[in-house]
């Protein structure tokens, strides 16, 4: 028996169809197209939480104090700049209503590669825009080019359509995992992930900046020497320091280029990225460094300073 021609046959393609857009439309309602003054591109926002917005911060070439944003309405409204963070691309704004409810985050919940990415963002006028592949990549937390602690590695399949930048990425339940960046990989779309975002937008609420530990030197690691009559065939790693910033907490601090360093506040020196991640809530106050200089351990006083934005070094 055939089915009449003209009888519904149902179609998942459909049912997909009709969930994507179920999807834009909800994290629509929290997305934003922003304008930067004199830009001639675009970008999008989302409400992070009631009266708080999140965009890129690459967009700008020099964050402005105000913003115009426009949302589901098409009407255009100002919001001041709260703070923003080059490091992990993240830039947070004050909106002049709490009204607009915040898009529903994914939190921590495991995110695995293959899974449907949903990038949603607004025109300069209004309407609604979107972008849907996969995720390419799921990693573990990494550094950025500039520094910056970035929680997981979340790449795409593919890169971020003009406009999509800043805006929310959302999985197939409709919730965010991040906002999308074309700043910090190339030939790739990335999602600074929602714990990135929440803890960005936490520290410039709370201090204007993000607490970014700065040691003023450039370093690699090397294994450490082997102590004569020992069997051990190695005994760890050390960071062997190559180069240090003019009047930085290291150079003030007596540490010497050829110098070893073992550990800074107890904490083994394996990496600067993990020094500076341990080091973050220790900005202002004086931390013990022990190092080998010409074979030779000494132990010196370091008082960690706040990571510098023109400097790009440990």
């Amino acid at each position: 028996m055939t089915t009449p021609i003209d009888t519904p046959i149902a179609n998942p393609l459909h049912a997909l169809s009709d969930a994507l857009a179920d999807v834009v439309d909800s994290i629509g309602r929290a997305t934003v197209a922003v304008r930067g003054p004199g830009r001639h591109g675009g970008a999008s926002g989302v409400v992070w939480r009631p009266g708080v917005l999140v965009t890129a911060a690459h967009v700008f070439r020099r964050a402005p104090a105000a913003i115009a944003v426009v949302g589901a309405d098409g009407v255009s409204v100002g919001a001041a700049l709260i703070g923003l963070d080059s490091a992990t691309d993240v830039a947070v704004f004050r909106l002049p209503t709490a009204d607009i409810a915040a898009a529903p985050l994914a939190g921590a919940a495991g995110l695995r590669t293959g899974e449907l990415a949903i990038a949603v963002g607004r025109s300069q006028r209004g309407e609604l825009t979107s972008s849907f592949g996969m995720v390419n990549r799921v990693a573990g937390a990494w550094q950025t080019w500039l520094g910056g602690h970035v929680d997981q590695l979340i790449r795409l399949d593919g890169g971020i359509h003009d406009g999509l930048s800043g805006g929310p990425v959302a999985n197939a339940a409709g919730r965010v995992i991040g906002i999308a960046t074309s700043a910090l990989s190339r030939g790739y779309g990335v999602v600074v992930p929602e714990a990135t975002v929440s803890r960005v937008v936490d520290d410039l609420l709370a201090k204007g900046h993000v607490a970014r530990a700065f040691l003023g030197i450039g370093a690699q690691p090397v294994p450490l020497p082997v102590a004569a009559g020992s069997d051990a065939e190695e005994t760890g790693t050390g960071l062997l320091i190559t180069s240090l910033v003019p009047g930085g907490p290291a150079a003030q601090a007596g540490v010497l280029i050829g110098d070893i360093v073992l550990a800074v506040d107890g904490h083994p020196a394996t990496s600067l990225h993990e020094m500076r991640r341990l080091l973050a809530g220790q900005i202002g106050q004086s931390v013990p460094i022990s190092l080998l200089r010409g074979g030779v351990p000494a132990e010196l006083p370091l008082t960690v300073a706040q990571w510098p934005t023109e400097n790009r070094r440990c």
